[in-house]
């Protein structure tokens, strides 16, 4: 029977998003990865929560008492020391090493909280992923980067600043629960961010190659594929690559720019042959 692969989570009617996040690893970075492994650790975990938070009290104090268990008791914490290591992006190191950034620990947190009833969600602030907790009241935002500490949305603006730099109004439709193929894509997109950072081509590559799995649609990841190539002196493919963005989005800012860089490519290629 074939291996269960990462594409194959994108065709399931209800996203796992923690088991998609360990095939992600795997495709990405650990070929022999055990991912019914995690998803067991992530059960045990749920179990071991359930023994530290009262069901019967308000959903608000819940979410706090699981915050208590995941973020004190058991030591998940954001790595704010080396913040871009991509290892904070793959949930399997995420769930070994205890550290992680806003969007893998958020997972985390949403897992166990749904296993427990606790309705969470993810929000995309930009610059920045949030958990929502669904409450009678009102919903309630927490940080699961700062401890899963309550937030405010003055809070909110401050985080969005010192992510971004942005000091306008926030907008409504950031706190609206983000859908499972919209975090896979945030997950990758971190990951594109860091390699290319470091100019890890050929993982910016393979990563690329998962977003265009997630969104098809986008013609800037056919871009950055045809940049990554280029960087990776796969001429033929760079070049490919960029044409195919161009014929998806010819007026696009960048289209003269990119013409003008596929002649130079194609300059560089022909006397290589």
């Amino acid at each position: 029977m074939a291996q269960w692969k990462f594409r194959d989570e994108l065709q399931l009617m209800e996203i796992n998003v923690p088991r998609a996040a360990l095939q992600l690893a795997r495709t990405v970075a650990y070929p022999d990865l055990n991912v019914a492994h995690y998803m067991s650790r992530l059960h045990e975990l749920s179990e071991e929560g359930a023994e530290a938070i009262d069901m019967e009290l308000p959903v608000a104090m819940q979410a706090r008492q699981l915050s208590e268990f995941l973020f004190v008791a058991e030591g998940f914490r954001g790595n704010r020391s080396n913040y871009r290591d991509p290892l904070n992006s793959f949930l399997n190191e995420v769930l070994d090493r205890q550290v992680g950034i806003p969007v893998t620990l958020s997972i985390l947190y949403i897992d166990i909280a749904t296993r427990l009833g606790i309705p969470a969600y993810g929000i995309g602030l930009p610059g920045h992923f949030i958990v929502g907790i669904h409450d009678n009241e009102a919903d309630i935002w927490l940080d699961p980067f700062h401890e899963g500490r309550f937030l405010d949305l003055s809070d909110c603006a401050d985080l969005i600043r010192i992510s971004t730099g942005y000091e306008g109004p926030l907008e409504a439709s950031w706190f609206e629960p983000m859908p499972a193929l919209i975090i896979l894509a945030r997950m990758l997109a971190n990951l594109r961010s860091i390699y290319v950072g470091s100019h890890a081509w050929s993982q910016a590559a393979q990563v690329i190659q998962l977003l265009r799995q997630v969104q098809p649609g986008e013609p800037e990841h056919l871009r950055d594929l045809g940049l990554v190539n280029y960087h990776k002196h796969n001429l033929p493919q760079a070049a490919h690559y960029l044409n195919a963005y161009l014929q998806h989005k010819p007026n696009a800012n960048d289209a003269q720019v990119i013409r003008e860089g596929i002649k130079n490519i194609l300059d560089e290629w022909v006397p290589m042959n």
